[in-house]
């Protein structure tokens, strides 16, 4: 009995009249809006609710090419021809038909292509049709289970607007950097588009073809290149306004 009492007398201490004033403080500092204002803030600090959403859209790309080879005085004597292989990266704009953006220069001149979906799967794709002056090229797979990307209105978009690039690593998995619209109406040598989308998000060689997407999770552009300190004196990435991607479908029919 006698090793209860202390619990005895605590529980009346924190009962009697004079400890109503603590309890009220305790229940202000556990409710103070100031705490719940700190918890609001850490939910936006991470984007990865928004990345593994639009992450399921985003393919990685595999196209294999053949390099000249040294022949001997007949054909037949020759080495067989060397392959190479380039990676890039693209985004699914239609589910049920497969259908997958990317940049032309990414697949051009490939003779075997293949697509790495964000859950693992490789299939073998198929070159649709190609818009040389936005180098632009559309791909076909087909699987079940796809998820297609939104299409947002690159006309929209303006200087200061956060972006999300998402793209390949030199065959690896994807990788996502966050940054904004940091000019628009841009061009870059080798490509005729003079209305580039232009971002400070840093770029991963094979990001070319990835998608550039908005905080809302639509596809403003497709990534068509990235200049690195060496070469710019700064380092961003340039992208192809994703209301070109209209003139794939043109060209198709």
């Amino acid at each position: 009995m006698n090793a209860k009492r202390p619990c005895s007398r605590l529980a009346l201490k924190w009962s009697a009249p004079l400890s109503l004033p603590v309890i009220a403080i305790t229940w202000m500092l556990l409710l103070w809006p100031g705490q719940v204002q700190a918890g609001e803030i850490r939910e936006v600090q991470t984007l990865a609710p928004l990345v593994g959403k639009v992450i399921q859209s985003v393919v990685g790309i595999t196209a294999r090419t053949e390099t000249a080879a040294v022949t001997g005085p007949e054909p037949s004597n020759g080495p067989p021809p060397a392959t190479k292989d380039v990676y890039g990266a693209g985004v699914i704009i239609k589910a049920e038909a497969g259908l997958i953006v990317t940049s032309r220069h990414v697949v051009s001149g490939a003779k075997a292509l293949s697509v790495r979906l964000s859950d693992g799967r490789q299939l073998d794709a198929k070159f649709v049709v190609a818009d040389e002056r936005y180098d632009l090229a559309m791909l076909r797979i087909s699987a079940p289970g796809l998820t297609a990307a939104r299409i947002g209105r690159s006309i929209d978009a303006e200087p200061g607007d956060f972006v999300l690039a998402i793209g390949g690593s030199s065959g690896s998995g994807p990788s996502v950097s966050f940054g904004i619209v940091s000019a628009l109406h841009r061009s870059w040598p080798g490509i005729s588009c003079q209305d580039l989308i232009q971002t400070d998000a840093l770029l991963d060689r094979g990001s070319s073809g990835g998608a550039l997407f908005n905080l809302r999770g639509e596809v403003i552009g497709i990534v068509a290149a990235g200049a690195d300190a060496t070469e710019a004196g700064r380092a961003f990435g340039l992208a192809i306004p994703s209301d070109a991607i209209d003139r794939l479908y043109i060209r198709m029919n």
